[in-house]
Formats: structure tokens, C-alpha cells, sequence
């Protein structure tokens, strides 16, 4: 892969909301809109690439830069069409069908460009967004697990894990391990840490994390941590640990 090449840069945040006044947070994965923007700029110089191919990768980023993501995907497409090695390109239109909602398409991207080099991350950890938004959660698991293994130290696919393990409410060590280390980067990580703290009756843990949720600077989701903190303030630990045990 040519290092002029900025590859998917991908910065999933979970979904959270309240669904009753003593239940904890729930991650929510059917709407694009919870996650956010996918972008990257891809540098079309120097990639020893035929010219119809740089000139469809031009008109795209042409496109992406005006805001006509539809026109991007199809000028990404015919590049793809001409020349269909192109990893980068492949994972730039699972991008695009990111954006477009399109999911399915674009874990086909995706994997199209992990077929070409099957050790690039980047591709594993979008594969793995794509399949969370369809709810295949066993193959996004599988794609984190995958991403994880090239490469220990990418917060992405430790936060992917953790998001799924949460969401699924399955191996909850494993997903407050897999969280811990991405809260800097993922602040949300704190809010799904909340939710299975409180899982666990572990109420003065949840309510730090709110806390320190609370605490930083352009989170989303303040109204809806500052109203689960108030609600907890009201009720005694032992009535909100029976709650969690609650089917």
C-alpha cells in the first residue's frame, strides 16, 4: 500500500440511550446517524495507477469534497471498474456506502480490499463497523478479534470489541478490559463501561464514569448521562443493583 495513501480512518462511537428511568444505558446500532462521519483523503499522485483511474479518483474526491457522496461511490466505482486491485479504493468506496447507509455493499468493499492484502488493518476494522450496523455481531466480533491480532495496539478494534461484547451483554471482564484502554480516544467507551458497571450493581463505578463522561470537553450524549446520574442519585444502590439483575 503507497504510503501517499490515507487510508479509511475509522472512529466508531456507540450509540446510547435511556429506555427506562432505572435501566442503564443500551447501545443502539441500526441508524448511520449514531456514528460518526467516515472521511479520508486519498493523495492521487505517485500511485503508479492508469490515468482513467487517477482521473475517476480526482472526480471522486471532487465529489466527496462538494458533499455529492452518491457521485464519489460512482466515480470510485468506474475507477475500480478499470482497475480493480486498487485496495485503497476499494476500502474508500466501503466508505462511501458507509455514508450512503448502504452496509452490505460496503462490507463487500471491504472485504474485497482484505482479499487483496489480507494483513492491511484498516479494512478488518471496517469490515467490522459494517457488519456491527447490520447486526451480524458474530462476524463483527470475528473481524474485531482479526483486527486486533495484526495489530495489538490499535485502540480501534479493542473499542469494536468492547462495543459488541456490550452490546450482545456477553463477557463482561472481557469487554471492560477491551474499554478501559480506549476511553481518551473513545469517549462513549466511559458510557458503555456505565452500562455494564451497572449490570454488575457496581453503582458508585457507573456514577464515576458518568461523571467523568460529564467532564469532557464537546461529549454528545451530556443530557442523556447527566439524566442516568440523577436517576441514580435518587434511587438506593441496593434497589438499582436489583434492577440490573432484572431480566
Amino acid at each position: 500500500m503507497k504510503a501517499s495513501v490515507c487510508v479509511l480512518l475509522l472512529i466508531l462511537t456507540s450509540t446510547v440511550r435511556a429506555q427506562t428511568e432505572q435501566t442503564p444505558l443500551s447501545v443502539v446500532p441500526r441508524d448511520q446517524s449514531h456514528l460518526p462521519r467516515v472521511g479520508e483523503t486519498i493523495s492521487v499522485h505517485d500511485l503508479g495507477l492508469p490515468a482513467k483511474v487517477l482521473k475517476e479518483l480526482e472526480r471522486s474526491q471532487s465529489a466527496l469534497l462538494s458533499g455529492d457522496t452518491r457521485a464519489s461511490a460512482r466515480h470510485l466505482e468506474l475507477a475500480l471498474h478499470i482497475y480493480p486491485d486498487y485496495l485503497e479504493g476499494h476500502n474508500s468506496l466501503g466508505a462511501r456506502y458507509i455514508e450512503l447507509r448502504e452496509y452490505a455493499k460496503a462490507a463487500v468493499e471491504f472485504q474485497k480490499a482484505i482479499d487483496i492484502d489480507p494483513r492491511v488493518v484498516q479494512p478488518v476494522n471496517n469490515l467490522s463497523v459494517a457488519f456491527f450496523l447490520q447486526e451480524r455481531y458474530p462476524e463483527a466480533e470475528a473481524a474485531a478479534r482479526r483486527a486486533l491480532d495484526l495489530d495489538p495496539h490499535n485502540v480501534t478494534p479493542r473499542y469494536m470489541l468492547g462495543c459488541i461484547l456490550a452490546t450482545e451483554k456477553r463477557n463482561p471482564t472481557e469487554a471492560i478490559e477491551m474499554l478501559r484502554p480506549t476511553k481518551l480516544d473513545f469517549p462513549d467507551a466511559r458510557l458503555l463501561l456505565a452500562q455494564i458497571l451497572f449490570r454488575r450493581g457496581a453503582i458508585e463505578e457507573t456514577e464515576q464514569e458518568l461523571r467523568d463522561y460529564l467532564a469532557v470537553p464537546g461529549a454528545t450524549k451530556k443530557q442523556v448521562a447527566a439524566r442516568w446520574l440523577a436517576q441514580l442519585a435518587q434511587t438506593p444502590a441496593t434497589n438499582a443493583a436489583t434492577q440490573s439483575n432484572k431480566p
